[in-house]
């Protein structure tokens, strides 16, 4: 809804909701990842994870920021990360944050989801309006806010979403161009050190991966070289002392205009180390030049698991042979490789789990880290819909990486599932213990 000559500029709130698993997980993943950023830190000091706080920083709330601004909308930032886990407690504040009329913005995971459905329903009551959107809109209802957004949200969607009230999925095109910047400033805390911050110069994915649960995969939208150089300039001036940055684009490499537009950008902005990901089928001698050219630092690739019958159920084929090669390629190029596992896989055997334990053990000397998750039935991954009837438990605060299974999978018991990722995880701590710097 466009603004008026005469009227009240709209107002929109964005409120990041506190979330349960900033509580200590399991006592040996929580070990592993201590010896994780003991390592990162060793060899690029810059990488930290903050205490009590969210890994990395709302980044959804600078683009979404980007979005209202760019509607010529106020707007502001509801910083709930540290709240107590509280109805009553989130809705008192965000209240004291607004005013009757406001929008009040949501993009919760699942691990706050159900948080944000009371929450939201309880200021309804209170005069605001109120939006749900990302990766878990798809389970929201009608009542449950003002405007339930599916889809991907751009300043003409958002507009064209918002005079409901009821769901509105918003469809998206096969490939277009992203012509708005985030915004920062209102992440952007004096004399604070941010954690990790993270940048795209595209958003989206070729690749059909069914694991996969990001709105925007199987599509790819290019940001504007304009857009990721302001974007760039708008993070030097939030966070003068932020020189990593992450990489965002779901598989690096896989859009050469994308690719282009980073080189472009950072050529005039020296001084960045960054941090990419990518996918083994990608990888070739010229990327490779292309990330030393960009100070890359670390690059993260998915692997998920060495059994290629379970890659091919989720169409990732990419064979083991392969993705050794690529290790190999990226190590003798000195760049750091960060291998993604992904343990509880719906269609994990015993001797899948046996196959990727062998992998991690033979490939010690070529990967410098591990990325560890435990599946989970995001419902915008194709696996949802063929995986709803064996979900077991429907309280999103379990829905976590690094918990066990919330379905049933189709060849193990939930127990052997997750103890499985568990014996990953140790094979991986072992790893990583027996290359660390004396």
């Amino acid at each position: 809804m466009p603004v008026v000559a005469g009227t009240q500029r709209e107002r929109a709130a964005h409120v990041q909701l506190p979330f349960p698993s900033m509580a200590t997980g399991h006592a040996a993943l929580a070990a592993y990842y201590d010896s994780y950023a003991e390592r990162y830190r060793q060899e690029i000091p810059e990488y930290f994870i903050p205490d009590d706080e969210l890994w990395e920083l709302p980044l959804w709330v600078a683009h979404l920021s980007g979005i209202v601004r760019a509607l010529d909308w106020d707007d502001s930032f509801v910083d709930l990360s540290r709240a107590p886990l509280s109805t009553d407690v989130c809705v008192e504040r965000v209240i004291a944050a607004t005013r009757a009329g406001d929008w009040v913005m949501f993009s919760p995971l699942a691990q706050n989801f159900g948080l944000a459905l009371e929450v939201s329903r309880r200021l309804l009551e209170q005069g605001r309006r109120t939006v749900i959107g990302g990766n878990m809109a798809g389970l929201a209802t009608a009542s449950d806010a003002t405007r339930v957004i599916r889809g991907i949200v751009t300043p003409e969607t958002l507009l064209a979403a918002l005079p409901g009230p009821g769901v509105a999925d918003v469809p998206a095109e096969r490939l277009g161009t992203v012509t708005w910047s985030p915004r920062y400033d209102l992440l952007a805390t004096a004399g604070k050190r941010p954690p990790l911050l993270r940048l795209n110069a595209s958003h989206g994915c070729l690749f059909a991966c069914t694991f996969c649960g990001d709105s925007w995969s199987r599509k790819l939208h290019v940001v504007d070289r304009d857009s990721l150089a302001a974007e760039v300039d708008e993070v030097s001036d939030a966070f003068p002392g932020t020189r990593l940055l992450y990489i965002g684009d779901k598989t690096f490499g896989q859009s050469p205009e994308a690719v282009r537009n980073l080189v472009d950008v950072f050529a005039t902005r020296p001084g960045y180390r960054l941090i990419v990901q990518t996918h083994a089928a990608v990888v070739d001698e010229a990327l490779v030049d292309t990330m030393l050219r960009l100070g890359v630092a670390v690059v993260e690739m998915g692997f998920e698991s060495a059994d290629d019958h379970v890659l091919r159920d989720v169409h990732k084929p990419h064979g083991r042979r392969g993705v050794r090669e690529v290790l190999q390629l990226l190590h003798s190029a000195g760049l750091r490789v960060i291998l993604n596992v992904l343990g509880g896989l719906p269609g994990e055997r015993p001797e899948s789990h046996a196959s990727t334990v062998s992998f991690i053990e033979e490939c010690t000397e070529l990967v410098w880290l591990y990325n560890l998750y435990n599946f989970v039935p995001y419902p915008l991954t194709p696996l949802f819909p063929v995986l709803r009837e064996r979900i077991f438990d429907w309280e999103y605060a379990n829905w976590r990486e690094d918990a066990p299974p919330v379905f049933e999978p189709f060849h193990l018991s939930v127990q052997q599932s997750w103890e499985f990722f568990l014996e990953k995880a140790a094979t991986a701590h072992r790893a990583i213990r027996s290359t660390a710097r004396v």
